[in-house]
C-alpha cells in the first residue's frame, strides 16, 4: 500500500486537531477546517492506490458524499435544514459501499443470523429515540436501514483472510454504526459526555478501517486478475 505510515502520521495529526477543535467551543469556529480535513486527507489517499476502476468510482463517490455530509453537520443544530442534507449525503455514501462490498459476496455465508442481529440492534435504537425524532421519524428510519444493510453486505464479503481485509472493513463498519448511535441519542434524546469527541473519534476510525480495507482485498483481487471486485 503506497505511502500508508506517511499518511498514518499525517492522519492522527488531522483527526486529533479535529478533536481538540471539538472539545472545546472557543474553537468550534475553526471546524471547517478541521472536520473535512479527516475525509480529504482519505480521499487524498485513496486516489494514490492501485485499485480497479469500479472501485476507485464507486469509493470516491462515497467519500465524496461522506465530505459532503461532514460540512453539511457542522451548521445542522443552527440550520435544521442542514441535517436532511448531512442525513441524505451519508444515506448515500452507504448506499455507494453497500454496493462496493457487495461486488465481493460470499455465497455461502447464511444472512438469517447476521440479520437478526443487526435487526435487533435498528429495532432497539429506533424505538429509543422514536419519540423525540419529530420530522425526522421516516428519514431517520430509512437512515439506520440503509446502514444497516451497509454492515450485512460488509459481514457477506468473501473472507479470504490474506491481509485482513475482511476484518477491516467490518470493523470499520460496526465502529461507524457505533458513532452513528453516539450521535443521534445525543440530537435526538439525551446528551452524553464527551458526545462529540467520541462521535469524530470514532468516525475517523471507522473511515479509515473501511477504506484500508477496500484497498487491501481490491490488491489481492487485482493479483489474482479478477476484474470483477
Amino acid at each position: 500500500m503506497k505511502h500508508l505510515k506517511p499518511f498514518l502520521w499525517c492522519y492522527a495529526f488531522i483527526v486529533l486537531l479535529e478533536l481538540i477543535v471539538v472539545g472545546n467551543p472557543d474553537f468550534w469556529p475553526f471546524r471547517i477546517i478541521s472536520k473535512p480535513l479527516i475525509v480529504l486527507s482519505i480521499i487524498v489517499f485513496f486516489l494514490f492506490q492501485e485499485v480497479d476502476k469500479k472501485t476507485r468510482i464507486i469509493v470516491f463517490g462515497a467519500l465524496l458524499f461522506s465530505l459532503i455530509g461532514d460540512l453539511l453537520l457542522i451548521y445542522d443544530e443552527i440550520y435544521e435544514n442542514l441535517f436532511y442534507g448531512g442525513l441524505f449525503a451519508f444515506f448515500m455514501a452507504h448506499i455507494l459501499h453497500t454496493l462496493q462490498f457487495s461486488r465481493n459476496r460470499n455465497k455461502e455465508l447464511g444472512i438469517l443470523a447476521p440479520l437478526f442481529v443487526l435487526s435487533g440492534y435498528a429495532i432497539a435504537i429506533y424505538l429509543y429515540l422514536y419519540d423525540s425524532l419529530g420530522d425526522f421519524v421516516i428519514p431517520v428510519g430509512i437512515y439506520i436501514t440503509v446502514h444497516l444493510v451497509m454492515i450485512l453486505f460488509a459481514y457477506l464479503r468473501d473472507d479470504s483472510m490474506i491481509n485482513n481485509s475482511y476484518i477491516y472493513v467490518l470493523a470499520g463498519s460496526f465502529i461507524f454504526m457505533f458513532a452513528d448511535s453516539i450521535l443521534a441519542i445525543t440530537r435526538f434524546k439525551s446528551d452524553i459526555q464527551y458526545s462529540r469527541i467520541m462521535v469524530m473519534g470514532f468516525y475517523s476510525i471507522a473511515q479509515l478501517l473501511v477504506i484500508i480495507g477496500i484497498i487491501k482485498g481490491s490488491k489481492v483481487h487485482l493479483k489474482k486478475g479478477i476484474k470483477a471486485y
